[in-house]
């Protein structure tokens, strides 16, 4: 059993090597957390030395940090997409599912890839976005934060393990949907969703900005311990729940429905 789940995880390796695409994605991930770190770096730096000398008070140098990480999620979560939808738009899937008839090992197989690829690399993506954010602030002016700061290492790492569960997510809605285009949209819409809070009624943007998963799991990156009443802790069990269920749907429907 050990052995044949090794194989699995190679091949599943060898498959996520051989996709350019998804290397392609990662890789602008990165671009574009270093992007947007600098442009609201820039951005929040210059309205620091406009603010007023209460708001100046209030300034939290940390928040602008991941702002970036909010796009760079989107192409995170395209990441675990591909790595399922390259091989249905190929014909692959029929052949892999041959290979491996246990169809949960072939989905664990690629949950494993995609969480061993994500798990150093989303924390250097947030590690990038701090840093840069950080530079632009000081060279604005403005408050910044260092790597060395209480609860900085806590916050970047909370950032990585983050963008892993959106690199999982993707895996779960390409299996629910087969197609990358419509995994990608649907899966967007979805995650970006607490950014078009405003547009719903008072009660329901509230409950949108604390519960809905993406907005829970931003507490694993935030320095306040408690955010509308829920913590970080809190946070992560939502949207690692939320995750979880995404899976265990995506494997019901793989081992029921042909290929």
């Amino acid at each position: 059993m050990t052995t044949f789940s090794a194989d699995v995880l190679r091949s599943e390796l060898t498959k996520f090597r051989s996709v350019r695409a998804t290397g392609y994605v990662l890789a602008g991930a990165f671009v574009t957390a270093l992007f947007y770190g600098f442009l609201f770096g820039t951005a929040n730096g210059r309205a620091y030395m406009g603010a007023s000398a209460e708001d100046q008070t209030s300034f939290d140098p940390v928040a602008t940090a991941f702002r970036g990480l909010m796009l760079a999620q989107l192409l995170v979560s395209a990441v675990g997409v591909l790595t399922v939808t390259s091989e249905y738009a190929s014909g692959m899937m029929r052949t892999s599912a041959t290979a491996v008839p246990r169809r949960g090992r072939l989905l664990a197989g690629k949950v494993a890839v995609v969480a061993m690829i994500l798990l150093p690399s989303g924390p250097l993506i947030a590690l990038g976005s701090f840093l840069i954010s950080q530079t632009m602030l000081a060279a604005q002016g403005a408050p910044s934060a260092a790597l060395t700061d209480p609860g900085v290492p806590g916050a970047i790492a909370g950032a990585g393990l983050y963008m892993t569960l959106i690199g999982l997510y993707g895996v779960a809605m390409g299996f629910l949907l087969r197609r990358t285009a419509g995994a990608i949209a649907l899966g967007s819409f979805l995650l970006m969703l607490p950014a078009m809070a405003s547009l719903f009624p008072d009660w329901l943007a509230r409950w949108v900005l604390t519960y809905w998963p993406t907005a829970a799991g931003m507490r694993l990156f935030t320095l306040n311990p408690v955010i509308d009443g829920l913590s970080a802790p809190a946070g992560f069990t939502v949207l690692a729940t939320t995750v979880l269920a995404l899976l265990l749907a995506a494997l019901v429907l793989f081992r029921s429905r042909d290929i």
